[in-house]
C-alpha cells in the first residue's frame, strides 16, 4: 500500500517515538511504501527547527533518513478549489502524484474532504483496520 503522512504525523512519529504515529510510521517503512515530496521535507525541516527547537544535526538526520526510505515525488498542481486551505494543496498534490491509497493527517481542512480523487484521507488511528484488510486495496 502507498501512503502519504502529512508533516504533523511525521513530527508526532519522531517526537513521541511511541504511540500511534510512531508505530504507524514503522509499519509503513517495514511493509508499505511511504510517499513524500520536497514540500513535505521542507515543512518538516522548518517545523522541527522553529517550532520544536530540534538541533540542526538531528533535523538533518531525520530528513536524510526520510529521503532514503521514502519515494520522492513532485506534487501535482491542483486547482485552488481542491481544498479550503491553500497550504494543503501540495500535500494533496503529493498524494495524487504518488498514487497513494491513503493520506494520513490530523489536519481538519484535509480530513473534512474524506477522500480526494480516490485517495482516502484518514486520521492515524483509522489506518490500522485498512492495513489488516489488504484485499480492499490495489
Amino acid at each position: 500500500m502507498r501512503l502519504v503522512l502529512d508533516t504533523s504525523v511525521l513530527i508526532a512519529a519522531y517526537i513521541s517515538r511511541a504511540g500511534v504515529c510512531s508505530e504507524l510510521y514503522e509499519e509503513i517503512l517495514l511493509h508499505h511504501e511511504l510517499v513524500i515530496s520536497g514540500y513535505i521535507v521542507a515543512e518538516l525541516r522548518r517545523k522541527l527547527r522553529v517550532k520544536f527547537a530540534y538541533p540542526e544535526p538531528d533535523v538533518e538526520a531525520v530528513c536524510a533518513f526520510l529521503l532514503t526510505s521514502a519515494q520522492m515525488v513532485e506534487p501535482e498542481t491542483l486547482p485552488s478549489a481542491a481544498c479550503r486551505d491553500p497550504a494543503d494543496l501540495p500535500i494533496l498534490g503529493t498524494a495524487t502524484a504518488g498514487r497513494a491509497t491513503l493520506l494520513v493527517t490530523v489536519d481538519r481542512d484535509l480530513l473534512v474532504l474524506g477522500e480526494f480523487r480516490g485517495i482516502a484521507i484518514v486520521r492515524p488511528g483509522e489506518v490500522w483496520p485498512r492495513l489488516d484488510t489488504p484485499t480492499q486495496f490495489p
